[in-house]
């Protein structure tokens, strides 16, 4: 998730927050690893239920428009020229990470269920330098 997040972070992660709401566009979130390893990634969601999310040429495009994403800090949206779309489901969220050379997300593993989003990563306290909330 660099460069948002680098390794080592310690985040609090609300269990909580969409016991009531659903993840927002943008939002930093735990994910359960869809293809059934026991393992939890730190993902940042870029397409919501029912949208098309599309990878082309290097740039990501939810319905059709260009998705502003400045928590990139000047890294490419995406590596490589190809063009791939996913269908959103009306549970289904498109998680992917900040650093897109070095990230195992939905390109990989497809569109995450709402059920195996286990909360928002909110604020990061560890090291004390970098604490703050997580944008």
């Amino acid at each position: 998730m660099t460069p948002s997040l680098q390794p080592g972070n310690q985040l609090l992660v609300s269990r909580a927050a969409y016991a009531a709401s659903r993840p927002f566009r943008g939002d930093v979130v735990v994910v359960v690893a869809p293809e059934g390893r026991h393992e939890r990634y730190v993902k940042r969601v870029v397409g919501l239920p029912g949208e098309e999310v599309r990878l082309l040429d290097g740039a990501l495009l939810v319905d059709g428009a260009r998705l502003d994403e400045p928590y990139l800090g000047g890294l490419p949206s995406s590596v490589g020229m190809g063009d791939s779309v996913w269908g959103l489901g009306p549970d289904e969220y498109f998680v992917l990470g900040d650093n897109r050379l070095r990230s195992t997300d939905s390109r990989e593993y497809g569109p995450v269920g709402a059920r195996l989003i286990v909360g928002r990563a909110w604020f990061r306290y560890w090291p004390p330098r970098g604490w703050g909330v997580i944008r």
